[in-house]
């Protein structure tokens, strides 16, 4: 987790500072604000839930446990969870990067519009992250969250997220509408989380929560349905 929080913002000021860069100074400022701000709340979240060095995601135990011998172990452990998904966060970083990189329009009104997506999906996580917190404290026994932002949706943290990459497609955009093609970053981020993320969540609470079927077959996988009722 920290390296997801860490390098992205790491990778982009490298970028920045090359001395060929050619962005707009506006414009690599607000996305570098951006990307600070999603950062910082992704590694508070990590911080405050860290149970040390000897911690591993459940996901990655899953994954090494239904290998046979050493062979589908390394495939598995370099293949799936280190290299596909620093792939995928390189290919979701590639719009800021072209954006940084490449000459482009000046500050305009897109680039408005993607801060307002990037801020607003901070907020989306930051709001259920916090929400799920309390939520766990007072857990005794395996139940579904289904209130807050968790109620019009499975997973409005994961939401947050798809919605803070597609802003920094919008970013590119706005420096040049070339840069269209960019948009395959973020298909490739919704594809490593809606799908596989989501898929191996979704299976694993419906093994251990008795009330996660009802749950699931009335409230969407990622995007909020505000107009969900009881």
């Amino acid at each position: 987790m920290l390296f997801w929080s860490v390098i992205p913002v790491v990778l982009t000021i490298m970028c920045w500072a090359d001395i060929s860069a050619a962005g707009d100074v506006q414009r690599a400022f607000l996305m570098h604000a951006c990307l600070l701000l999603w950062a910082i709340r992704l590694t508070y979240n990590w911080i405050r839930s860290w149970e040390g060095f000897s911690h591993e995601d459940w996901r990655y135990i899953m994954m090494k446990g239904k290998t046979k011998n050493k062979f589908q172990y390394f495939i598995v452990d370099f293949g799936s969870i280190h290299l596909i998904p620093t792939l995928c966060v390189y290919m979701a970083l590639l719009p800021m990067i072209y954006a940084l990189a490449y000459s482009g329009n000046e500050l305009n009104n897109l680039d408005i519009f993607a801060t307002f997506l990037a801020v607003a999906a901070v907020i989306i996580q930051i709001v259920s992250d916090q929400q799920m917190y309390n939520f766990r404290k007072n857990l005794s026994e395996p139940r579904t969250m289904k209130s807050g932002l968790w109620y019009y949706s499975r997973h409005p943290n994961y939401f947050g997220e798809i919605l803070f990459w597609f802003s920094l497609f919008v970013f590119a955009l706005a420096a040049n509408y070339s840069f269209a093609w960019l948009l395959i970053g973020s298909l490739i981020m919704y594809a490593l989380i809606a799908i596989a993320s989501v898929a191996m969540m979704d299976k694993r609470s419906l093994e251990r929560r008795p009330d996660f079927k009802e749950y699931m077959d009335s409230t969407p996988a990622i995007f909020i349905n505000i107009f969900k009722r009881g």
